[in-house]
C-alpha cells in the first residue's frame, strides 16, 4: 500500500547535507527496497503537496520540500527516539483522492503507534486526519492554532476556510472537544464565537496568550490532534502567508507551542499547514517551521508516560470543596512531570480517555479560592 500512494525522497538530494545532521538521523524512504519500519519510529513525517482546494493558496503544495530542506540541515538533540520520513503523498486525480490517500496512510501509521506529522499543503487536509481517527473509532479532542477560525459554510466545496465546518458536520460524530488558539478577534464573526460557546468548546484569542504562552499547554496536552496553521504566526516572522497579519505569535512562542504539543502523551497526530514557499524569498519562514519541528521532536523525547498511559491512582490527589457545587472537585498532579489534571464526573458512555482533562496549577489555586475553572464547566456541560 505504501509504495502505491507515496513518492520517495531522492537519495542524491540527501547527500547535500552535512554529516551528523538530521538528514542522517532520520530513517528515510528513498526506494522500494528500504521502506522504514514504522513500528520502531515514534514520529513519521509525511509530505502532502496539495493546494487545489483554494485558488488563493497556490504554492502551498511546495511546502514539504522547502521545510525538509531546512529541517534536514539542523542537528539532532540528545534524543532517544527514532523518526521516519516516508516521503510525499502522490496527488490524486482530484483533492478528494489525495485526502483519501492521506486518510489511509494516517490510519496505518497510528495503528503502528507512530505519530503522523503532516507537512502540508492546505489546511483542509485536516479533514483527512480527523477521518482517520473516526475510522479507528476513537473519540477525538482537537486543537487548532490559527489567526482565523475556519468555519465558513460547509455547503461549499471543502477548502481551507471551511474544513472545521466539515469536521463538525461529519458523521459518524466522534468529536468530543475542539479548542481554538490564537485567533484575532477582528477576523472572526461574533456568531462563530457564540457557536463555540453553545457547543462548550473553547477559544483563546491572541491577546490572551501573548506573553503568557504557557497557558495554552493544557489545551495542547488534551488534544489527540493538533493543527498548526502558518497564519497563527505574525508575518514579520513568517512571511510565507497568503493571509498575512502584522500580529500573531512570535517565532519563539510558536516553537514553545510545538514543544508543548510534543510533550503531550495523548497527542497522536499533528501537522503544519498553509505555508507558501513562493512568498518566502529568504526561506525565513521555512527555517522557523523546521525549528518548530525540532522542538516538537524534543518534546516527544521528553514525554513521561503520563495520562492516559498511567492510572490516576499513581498521581497525588487533591480535593477542593467549592461553593455552588454539590460535589467536590478532584485534582491530580503527576509526580513525574509536575502537571495537573481535573477529574470529570463519570456519566454513561464516557470515554475513559476523557475522564481527566488537563489543567494548570492556576486552575487548582483558583478552585481553592472558590472560582470554578472554565474548562471544568465546559467538560461537565458536555456530559449533560
Amino acid at each position: 500500500m505504501w509504495q502505491e500512494v507515496l513518492s520517495p525522497i531522492s537519495e542524491d538530494w540527501l547527500q547535500n547535507f552535512e554529516p551528523g545532521s538530521l538528514a542522517e538521523s532520520f530513517e528515510v524512504f528513498v526506494d522500494d527496497s528500504n521502506f522504514p519500519d514504522l513500528r520502531n519510529n515514534q514520529i513519521t513525517l509525511i509530505g502532502v503537496p496539495e493546494d487545489r482546494s483554494n485558488p488563493t493558496h497556490k504554492g502551498v503544495s511546495e511546502a514539504s520540500r522547502a521545510i525538509r530542506k531546512e529541517l534536514y540541515s539542523l542537528f539532532p538533540g540528545s534524543w532517544n527516539i527514532k523518526i521516519a520520513d516516508i516521503g510525499d503523498i502522490i496527488p490524486g486525480r482530484d483533492v478528494i483522492d489525495t485526502l483519501s490517500a492521506l486518510e489511509e496512510v494516517c490510519v496505518e501509521v497510528i495503528k503502528l503507534n507512530s505519530i503522523p506529522f503532516i507537512l502540508g499543503g492546505s489546511s483542509d487536509l485536516g479533514l483527512a486526519i480527523y477521518r482517520s481517527f473516526v475510522r479507528l473509532e476513537r473519540t477525538i479532542s482537537a486543537t487548532v492554532l490559527n489567526s482565523r477560525i475556519s468555519l465558513a459554510s460547509d455547503e461549499e466545496t471543502l477548502n481551507s476556510n471551511n474544513y472545521l465546518s466539515h469536521i463538525l458536520t461529519s458523521k459518524p460524530y466522534r468529536l468530543y472537544n475542539l479548542s481554538h488558539v490564537g485567533h484575532q478577534s477582528y477576523y472572526v464573526r461574533p456568531k462563530i464565537l457564540e457557536l463555540f460557546e453553545r457547543m462548550h468548546f473553547s477559544t483563546s484569542r491572541l491577546g490572551d496568550i501573548r506573553g503568557n504562552i504557557f497557558m495554552i499547554e493544557p489545551l495542547l496536552r488534551d488534544a489527540d490532534i493538533i493543527f498548526f496553521n502558518n497564519h497563527v504566526i505574525k508575518m514579520a516572522d513568517a512571511p510565507g502567508q497568503t493571509e498575512p497579519s502584522p500580529n500573531g505569535l512570535t517565532g519563539e512562542e510558536f516553537c514553545a507551542s510545538m514543544r508543548y504539543a510534543g510533550m503531550s502523551d495523548k497527542l497522536s497526530a499533528t501537522g503544519i499547514f498553509d505555508y507558501n514557499p513562493r512568498l518566502d524569498n529568504t526561506s525565513q519562514n521555512a527555517q522557523l517551521l523546521a525549528q518548530g519541528i525540532w522542538y516538537f521532536i524534543d518534546g516527544v523525547d521528553w514525554r513521561k508516560g503520563d495520562y492516559p498511559f498511567r492510572s490516576k491512582t499513581d498521581y497525588t490527589r487533591f480535593t477542593v470543596l467549592t461553593n455552588g457545587l454539590e460535589q467536590e472537585i478532584i485534582f491530580y498532579k503527576s509526580p513525574w512531570s509536575e502537571r495537573w489534571w481535573i477529574e470529570i464526573p463519570a456519566h454513561p458512555g464516557q470515554d475513559a480517555r476523557n475522564s481527566l482533562i488537563a489543567c494548570s496549577l492556576d486552575d487548582y489555586e483558583s478552585a481553592q479560592n472558590g472560582e470554578i475553572p472554565d474548562r471544568y464547566w465546559k467538560a461537565v456541560q458536555k456530559s449533560i
